[in-house]
């Protein structure tokens, strides 16, 4: 079974996605928190990470600038940012911190679980 941790400071969005995620046969970890994502991420096997960007303490890029950059033994797992600021210049950034799609809010379900069963797929393969 394939696990995504879900990084978001809304409780209202980790219960959907943990809801949606869980209806689709996924192991899913939770946390409101970028800092606990990293430990989780180093500790844990995990395949996918989706990401929120606005976060308090560590934003979005913080964290995908640390994860990528510092933690050799996790920047091979993809991260999907899902986030209400999906302009073309956080999704340019975001792409270029390591970032592998963004997502935008409010999620279209179908959208969202088709772009996680494709990242997942390609994982598989390498």
């Amino acid at each position: 079974m394939k696990k995504i941790l879900v990084v978001d400071d809304s409780e209202t969005n980790l219960v959907l996605l943990k809801a949606i995620l869980e209806d689709t046969g996924y192991d899913v970890i939770l946390t409101n928190s970028s800092k606990k994502a990293l430990s989780i991420s180093r500790n844990h096997d995990v395949d996918l990470i989706l990401l929120d960007l606005l976060m308090p303490e560590m934003d979005g890029f913080s964290f995908l600038n640390s994860f990528k950059e510092y933690y050799t033994s996790t920047k091979e797992i993809p991260v999907i940012v899902v986030t209400a600021y999906a302009n073309a210049e956080n999704i340019k950034k975001t792409k270029d911190l390591g970032a592998y799609d963004v997502i935008g809010k409010p999620i279209n379900i179908n959208h969202f679980l088709y772009k996680i069963k494709h990242v997942l797929d390609i994982e598989m393969y390498r």
